[in-house]
């Protein structure tokens, strides 16, 4: 797979993550190292991923792995997120992991008239659930999804802060981008048996959703 990984980053990076990248690097020479970061925080998330597509667009590779700062994982859940995913059926496709409720839910949801639910997961879920919407945490996103949602009358923004839900809710910066994604028919899978963790501060994972489930 022609791959790169984008990050941002204010400074602090997770020391399971940087091991974690490190790791997939040597077992997966696919990425070449290949390594987009843009400095910033989530204070202006929707702006800092827009920067990073950006990047992404601007060189020739075909998928933009995203990986937030304080994610962990290990090189096989690469392998199967890769595996998983398609140009064609499925575009884009997010590893399940969990934020840090009471107790943990997957970061995942479905759009329904109501406003947005989030999914509920068991072990007998497909291994590709589709979605309304996923966080951008440790998402494998083809550049055709970003080349068919850009909003040319907006700088070419794909990430925004504010955009609504139908019934007027207002969606986080990933949320949102999932809308536009599906508002262009395009397909959004979250892998349910690629199970990374969360750093929060605790790493928080599926054992610590079903403990809590």
């Amino acid at each position: 797979m022609d791959v790169t990984v984008g990050i941002i980053s204010d400074g602090y990076v997770t020391v399971e993550t940087v091991a974690s990248l490190g790791k997939m690097f040597n077992a997966h020479p696919e990425f070449q190292s290949r390594l987009i970061t843009v400095k910033g925080g989530c204070a202006d998330l929707a702006d800092n991923r827009n920067k990073v597509v950006r990047l992404f667009l601007n060189s020739r590779v075909e998928w933009l792995l995203f990986v937030d700062t304080d994610m962990v994982w290990e090189p096989e859940d690469w392998a199967r997120l890769r595996d998983s995913a398609d140009p064609g059926t499925a575009p884009y496709v997010s590893a399940t992991y969990m934020v840090a409720n009471e107790p943990p839910k997957p970061c995942a949801a479905v759009f329904l008239a109501d406003g947005f639910h989030t999914l509920s997961l068991t072990e007998d879920s497909p291994e590709l659930q589709g979605v309304s919407a996923v966080g951008s945490g440790f998402s494998l996103i083809h550049r055709n999804v970003f080349l068919k949602t850009a909003d040319v009358e907006n700088d070419h923004e794909w990430y925004e802060h504010g955009r609504r839900a139908p019934n007027g809710q207002t969606l986080p910066e990933d949320y949102a981008f999932c809308s536009r994604v599906g508002e262009a028919g395009i397909p959004i899978h979250l892998n349910t048996k690629v199970r990374v963790g969360h750093i929060k501060p605790k790493v928080i994972g599926w054992k610590e959703y079903m403990d809590g489930n």
